[in-house]
């Protein structure tokens, strides 16, 4: 059995306790996995089966559903083999993603994580421009990244791509591993700390879950080999299910991502490009786009070649598709507003008719 420390509670989340009235024969809870609607807890007794009132179905739109990494209180039900989730806790951390499709919407990834793991593949499957993406996304969270490149057996030249990420991620602890040799896991052990809660993220077949593995000295998640045609994981991992390591933490593994969209990323694109963010203060106008505007310092820093080409389109992309979502995302929010109006004054019209009668 775990103690609510083994599963990385601490004072944040024990103040919102005190802060808020207590529910009765409610108690906290950390979610493990969500299986469609269904959920599976772990509390300091075990691994059970919960479920959601239907008063938190209206939060589902607003991405005020639990996921995996978050804290509950859930309620044991009599007789049953199953728990009533009554109260999500506020989350300390969490990675986003503007979720697939057509519709625009935040989708958590994992709610409460310290460390964020991104894992790159050394073979075909490696993006320099790919790994800035996700490194904007984890600075956005509250959450520190550790670059893994992955497959370092498999690459011909280990030194020349972890030069390149290196420059891309300028701060950001970058460790070559081999889950099929073992090579650089005992270093990445050294990053798990008790109480402290990691997520693995990135593409399908860049080995997240052999890694977890590994780590763990068991076969903790099942794996399947890639396709040889493309290099992708036959998605194995297909939900994100929340793991205890005694004395070294908690780890979330995730499916592979086939795109990652920015949900928000203002602030973690700052940190992503950090030179780009400096020479921006220097610009002539605080609103410069860094196009076509005099005195902009970050055009003169390219044409002096003191700033990489690849870097500033990289950060132009990710910038444009980020506005283009709040945009999408301050429609969506209007749209609701009118609908709201629309049927408060409905609401009214039909109480002034059954007054009048």
């Amino acid at each position: 059995m775990y103690t609510l420390e083994d599963l990385g509670w601490d004072a944040y989340f024990q103040q919102q306790l005190t802060a808020q009235p207590n529910i009765e024969g409610a108690e906290p809870a950390r979610v493990a996995e969500e299986l469609k609607g269904a959920y599976r807890i772990i509390n300091q007794r075990g691994v059970v089966s919960a479920f959601l009132p239907g008063r938190f179905l209206h939060a589902a739109a607003s991405g005020g559903l639990p996921s995996a990494g978050d804290w509950v209180l859930a309620r044991s039900l009599p007789g049953e083999d199953r728990a009533l989730i009554e109260r999500l806790l506020e989350r300390r951390t969490k990675l986003s993603r503007q979720q697939a499709g057509e519709k625009t919407g935040e989708q958590l990834l994992a709610a409460n994580v310290d460390i964020v793991f991104v894992v790159a593949s050394l073979n075909r499957e490696y993006n320099v421009r790919r790994i800035e993406r996700y490194l904007t996304a984890v600075w956005e969270s509250g959450a520190r990244p550790i670059l893994v490149l992955n497959k370092a057996d498999l690459a011909e030249n280990t030194a020349s791509a972890l030069a390149e990420t290196q420059v891309a991620a300028p701060g950001v602890p970058v460790q070559l591993t081999s889950a099929a040799t073992g090579e650089g896991i005992e270093p990445l052990q050294r990053h798990l700390n008790p109480r402290e809660t990691s997520v693995f993220v990135g593409s399908s077949g860049v080995g997240k879950s052999s890694i977890i593995n590994r780590l763990a000295g068991r076969e903790q998640q099942a794996v399947h080999d890639v396709r040889s045609s493309d290099d992708r994981g036959r998605h194995t991992t297909t939900s994100r299910q929340l793991l205890v390591l005694p004395g070294r933490g908690v780890i979330i593994d995730t499916p592979g991502l086939r795109e990652l969209q920015l949900w928000d990323g203002g602030g973690g694109a700052g940190q992503t490009f950090a030179e780009i963010a400096a020479l921006a203060q220097r610009c002539a106008f605080r609103d410069c786009t860094h196009e076509r505007e005099p005195g902009c310092a970050v055009r003169a820093a390219l044409e002096a070649e003191e700033l990489d080409e690849g870097r500033l389109r990289s950060y132009r992309k990710l910038e444009r598709e980020r506005l283009f979502i709040a945009r999408k995302h301050d429609q969506s929010l209007q749209t609701e507003e009118k609908r709201k109006w629309k049927r408060i004054q409905k609401n009214n019209r039909q109480r002034q008719r059954v007054r009048g009668r």
